[in-house]
């Protein structure tokens, strides 16, 4: 899936643009997004060349993304149709289990990126939806890999709102696997909530 495939499709446009509107759209600077993910690569990258692994590692990769990205409304997105059948109580829950979840999986998949290196170079003003930052991971064994940080300051400041790998967003990834976790619990959002809680996404 490309990026324009992405933002044809317009779903994940609009709901990030509806979660963050804290405020009237501003248009971030290029180069301010730009900065501002290669101070994430940095953490990213401390992170991996500690290799700590397990639950410290993983409360490490969520206290990073409690600060550096719109942690709340990708979970929501995510969530799809279901956030909005959920009452207070599975709301709360779910947060805290999407939490779980994304640590340990993405904390993991980082880990696996050891010896290797992400290169942030160039943006794109995407207007309301923010900033479009370009970077590639530098794999010595293998093919450079596109990633593309999609960076909104509706909220105040800088935050990431999705991640895309080779063009394939990790936000709407996450639905489409939460929307299939749902459907094959019969809807069960309790059964949902309990299972995310302890998936590894493995």
């Amino acid at each position: 899936m490309t990026l324009t495939a992405i933002t044809r499709r317009g779903a994940l446009v609009l709901f990030l643009g509806a979660a963050l509107s804290g405020r009237p759209a501003a248009a971030l600077d290029t180069k301010a997004a730009e900065s501002f993910v290669a101070e994430v690569v940095e953490e990213l990258r401390a992170l991996v060349q500690n290799g700590r692994e397990g639950p410290a590692g993983a409360a490490e990769f969520l206290a990073l993304l409690e600060r550096r990205s719109a942690i709340d409304a990708v979970a929501r997105f995510a969530a799809g149709r279901a956030w909005r059948d959920m009452n207070e109580a599975q709301q709360k829950a779910y947060l805290a289990a999407y939490r779980t979840y994304i640590s340990n999986t993405y904390q993991n998949r980082f880990g696996e990126y050891a010896g290797e290196d992400i290169v942030v170079g160039g943006a794109i003003d995407a207007g309301n939806k923010g900033v479009i930052v370009k970077s590639t991971l530098v794999r010595p064994a293998g093919a450079p890999v596109a990633v593309e940080w999609l960076v909104s300051d509706r909220t105040g400041s800088p935050l990431l709102a999705d991640i895309i790998f080779e063009g394939v967003s990790l936000a709407i990834t996450l639905r489409e696997t939460f929307g299939g976790m749902i459907e094959t619990r019969g809807g069960d959002i309790d059964r949902f909530i309990a299972d995310l809680a302890t998936s590894t996404g493995a």
